[in-house]
């Protein structure tokens, strides 16, 4: 199974993500819901990073994603990245409608 846990600050914009598992869906290199969540999860630390031009602390490791972003952004930068951020989260909610034995999503607020 997937776990996606996105923490939240008081203000309610996500500052940090971790991805963990796999789905178990199909065998490995044929799950489209490990491939789904995987690139949906990547394609966000490209926006941040090489888009945004945000210097966020992540890693990626198999069946592991982890992000964590800096607390010190400007207004401009911190809507841009609540774009992102926020895509993310509906796009794994929809992942999760379609295959809900395959992903838990929880969303922390700290």
């Amino acid at each position: 199974m997937i776990k996606a846990v996105i923490r939240r600050d008081s203000k309610g914009q996500i500052f940090e993500f971790e991805i963990k598992g796999h789905a178990n869906y199909a065998q490995h290199g044929e799950d489209i819901v490990c491939a789904a969540v995987s690139a949906l999860s990547q394609t966000v630390i490209i926006g941040l990073c090489d888009y945004l031009n945000i210097k966020c602390d992540f890693k990626i490791d198999s069946g592991y994603l982890h992000c964590k972003l800096p607390f010190e952004l400007d207004k401009q930068k911190r809507l841009q990245a609540d774009a992102v951020l926020e895509t993310m989260v509906l796009g794994i909610k929809n992942i999760k409608e379609g295959y809900p034995s395959f992903v838990k999503l929880y969303e922390k607020e700290v």
